[in-house]
């Protein structure tokens, strides 16, 4: 058919349109971080590493594969970057206009983001959780102690 459009039929899979993986553009050791902020960092940077590493072979994940690398890659950088931005002497303006510190907002953001990605993560565990609840169901009933072909 594809002849008889004027085109020639591909044998090639379909790629998807992503970012590139580059990798993060931030570390949790980013100096222009609080203290505080940076195990949050650290642990938003291990859950987005560890969906794309479930998620990159898999058609249909490509949203959340998408999604996970926005963040990481445009998100992240950007909301770090905003914060640096804010001469350290201005913070206050923050705390007068939210009643919270800059370095609490920011830890809120991340804290989000975090909620976010872990969401994702029990989402794309749950299709592994229920072919391993299925395969239990099948032993049992195959080998369990109803098994219609084992001896009494």
């Amino acid at each position: 058919m594809a002849r008889w459009l004027g085109g020639i039929a591909s044998t090639e899979p379909v790629q998807a349109n992503l970012p590139s993986p580059t990798g993060p553009s931030v570390s949790a050791e980013d100096g222009r971080l609080p203290d505080t902020s940076r195990p949050l960092v650290a642990h938003l940077l291990l859950l987005a590493t560890d969906i794309e590493a479930r998620t990159k072979d898999d058609a249909l994940m490509v949203s959340a594969l998408t999604e996970v690398r926005q963040m990481r890659d445009t998100h992240l950088p950007r909301l770090i970057e905003s914060y640096a931005e804010i001469p350290a002497s201005h913070r206050a303006e923050i705390f007068r206009r939210t009643g919270r510190s800059a370095s609490y907002n920011l830890n809120q953001a991340f804290e989000k983001m975090i909620a976010r990605l872990e969401f994702l993560s029990r989402d794309l565990a749950q299709e592994d959780i229920d072919s391993f609840a299925d395969n239990l169901r099948f032993i049992e009933q195959r080998y369990g102690d109803h098994d219609p072909l084992r001896e009494p």
